[in-house]
């Protein structure tokens, strides 16, 4: 639990820190570093690097205390995610003005994320204006149940791949080819929380007209 609070924390702040840039020093949001606008698979990527160096990180502080545990991850993140984010924002792509709507979605261990994304699709009047960025959170092996009413946990079936199920079905397929649902997988191990959740969706945005967050 500690973990998953300073992890929120830091994130808190390194926005705060590109907030303060932007208002009040040099100019973020040009392309000053001659490449082209981030594609999602560059930022999936980006995000999936940094939980698992991460999550090694942790297992090297596995016995360490709180503080130092803290200690480590705030130095990793300001090593790695400040500057990553500093390009993000140059390499921002423009935004767009044609009433599309992102939607954000935070899922841990949901049953319910499939009916979600795929209600949203059957109930949009333009669900080709409808984009889709999933952050899915699940347990793949070894599963344990959560706490039970006897205050007992239980083994359980990995947890179901609702980007997936989606892809392949036929309300979804379609959707996903043309790239309207993006989607980032964490283990349930290295998840860091419902900031960090919201913090890595955000990031899937890509500047749609509206953002809806569930």
């Amino acid at each position: 639990m500690g973990i998953i609070y300073y992890a929120n924390e830091i994130l808190l702040t390194i926005q705060q820190l590109m907030v303060e840039e932007a208002l009040h020093g040099e100019k973020q949001h040009t392309d000053e570093t001659g490449k082209p606008p981030m594609t999602t698979q560059e930022i999936i990527a980006f995000f999936n690097n940094f939980l698992n160096e991460f999550h090694k990180i942790q297992l090297e502080f596995k016995n360490a205390k709180f503080h130092e545990i803290w200690q480590a991850y705030h130095e990793y993140a300001v090593k790695t995610l400040y500057p990553w984010v500093r390009e993000y924002l140059q390499r921002m792509q423009v935004r767009r003005d044609d009433d599309s709507i992102f939607l954000s979605l935070a899922s841990y261990r949901d049953e319910n994320c499939f009916s979600t994304i795929k209600g949203a699709y059957e109930k949009s009047k333009n669900p080709d204006k409808l984009f889709v960025g999933l952050v899915q959170q699940n347990c793949v092996k070894n599963c344990r149940s959560g706490v039970l009413a006897d205050l007992t946990k239980v083994d359980v079936e990995p947890d179901e791949d609702c980007h997936a199920r989606f892809c392949e079905s036929d309300a979804g397929r379609e959707h996903c080819e043309a790239g309207r649902v993006r989607a980032l997988h964490i283990d349930e191990d290295e998840s860091l929380g419902p900031y960090a959740t919201r913090y890595f969706a955000s990031k899937l945005w890509f500047l749609r007209c509206l953002l809806l967050a569930l």
